[in-house]
C-alpha cells in the first residue's frame, strides 16, 4: 500500500490546520475513485493510504484545494 502525506496550512490563522478532513480523488482510468477521509493531526499532516498511483485531486473539508501525482507529499493552503 502507498501513502501520500498532505500538509494543510490555514492562511487565515497563519498556522498548520488540525482536524481538517482530507481525501484524494484519483482521476486516472486505472485507479479512479476517492480514498477514505483522514483528519489532519495537530501538525496539519494527513497520512492517506491508497492502492492507486497517478494524478489525484486533493480535497479538504469537501473543497478541492490542489492536485498531486501520488504517491507524494505536498502542502495545501485553506
Amino acid at each position: 500500500m502507498k501513502t501520500s502525506i498532505i500538509r494543510v496550512y490555514n492562511n487565515r490563522y497563519n498556522e498548520w490546520a488540525s482536524g481538517v478532513r482530507v481525501c484524494l480523488q484519483f482521476t486516472d482510468f486505472a485507479s479512479m475513485g476517492f480514498t477514505k477521509e483522514v483528519n489532519t493531526d495537530a501538525n496539519g499532516n494527513a497520512y492517506i493510504d491508497h492502492n492507486g498511483s497517478g494524478n489525484a485531486n486533493i480535497f479538504a473539508n469537501g473543497d478541492k484545494v490542489g492536485n498531486l501525482y501520488a504517491p507524494d507529499s505536498v502542502t495545501v493552503h485553506i
